[in-house]
């Protein structure tokens, strides 16, 4: 059984219906498109290339604005492409910014929040297959650079 056979038998579990429907719902984005997106990601934070872009954090600095991309090299010509994780983002239930484009809101303070969402996003990876134990124990504490 592939990882992508993995992934569709747990996407159509009862603990994953939410995740399902949520991606469904969405006009542009399809489970295919989640399914790259997602190995996209975790090979991202495996090689450091994620970069945090934070845009905006709230007077009291309990919530802010953040953006996740891909730093790649593209092999034929020779320049580097930033890829955004917006979509991926949206539908593991991340609230969209209001007046930002492709920026999601994160709450809390306290905490390394750009920790905290990589932590978060890893475990569900772990859930739906795409990495083990060990992996997710690694890749959970890898930060991605902030600017």
């Amino acid at each position: 059984m592939t990882t992508k056979d993995k992934f569709i038998k747990r996407l159509n579990s009862d603990s994953f219906k939410w995740l399902k429907k949520t991606i469904e719902s969405r006009d542009y984005y399809s489970v295919d498109g989640f399914y790259n997106d997602a190995k996209r990601y975790v090979k991202a934070i495996k090689e450091g290339r994620v970069i945090c872009s934070i845009g905006s954090v709230s007077r009291s600095g309990m919530s802010r604005t953040i953006k996740f991309v891909e730093c790649s090299k593209n092999t034929r010509t020779g320049n580097y492409n930033f890829m955004n994780f917006y979509s991926l983002f949206h539908c593991l239930g991340y609230a969209q910014a209001r007046n930002e484009r492709d920026y999601f809101s994160i709450s809390g303070c306290g905490m390394d929040m750009i920790f905290h969402t990589n932590y978060s996003n890893m475990h569900y990876m772990r859930s739906l297959g795409f990495i083990n134990k060990v992996q997710c124990d690694h890749l959970c504490q890898q930060t991605p650079t902030v600017i």
